[in-house]
């Protein structure tokens, strides 16, 4: 067997864990009004809500500048906004560092969706109370156009995640 073969089949077995595990928080979650009420500021200082989405399936994600597997899975994010922004989908991500590092980024790898931007510390708080207590990034949430998580995922989110996750929510 082909080492991407393995990887493929090790992905599904890990999705298949990730779905049972999964499924009990989302039979609980039948809204989440917390998440409209996360306010932060844009890279230009303009203050937003998940509610200026209100509508569209969100892929939001938390990131930071010095986190490999975040700079990895930006180039995937880019992607997916260019080719399913006109079906009612938006990537949003919060950034868990100095506004001038997120800008260097998203000029350097031409982020093409909005990167809100928290502190640390408040990215910390923000994450336990989104379900990652162990606050590790990448971590990216799958909010459906109803305002209910579909899906959490800690780590790099890639192309199999997506089309797993993402695509039936389309």
């Amino acid at each position: 067997m082909t080492p991407d073969k393995l990887k493929k089949i090790f992905f599904i077995i890990l999705a298949g864990f990730a779905l049972q595990i999964h499924a009990a928080q989302l039979h609980a979650a039948d809204a989440e009004p917390a998440l409209y009420t996360i306010e932060l500021p844009d890279l230009s200082g303009e203050s937003h809500s998940l509610k200026d989405w209100q509508g569209k399936t969100i892929l939001l994600n938390f990131w930071a500048s010095w986190c490999t597997p975040c700079q990895y899975e930006i180039p995937h994010l880019i992607n997916y906004q260019k080719q399913y922004g006109e079906n009612n989908f938006q990537v949003i991500s919060i950034g868990l560092d100095e506004k001038r590092k997120l800008k260097n980024v998203k000029r350097s790898l031409g982020i093409n969706y909005p990167v809100l931007v928290t502190s640390q510390q408040k990215g910390a708080d923000l994450l336990t109370r989104l379900g990652n207590k162990q606050q590790i990034v990448p971590y990216t949430i799958i909010i459906t156009k109803q305002g209910k998580i579909a899906y959490k995922h800690l780590g790099e989110f890639d192309d199999d995640a997506f089309k797993l996750y993402v695509e039936p929510l389309l």
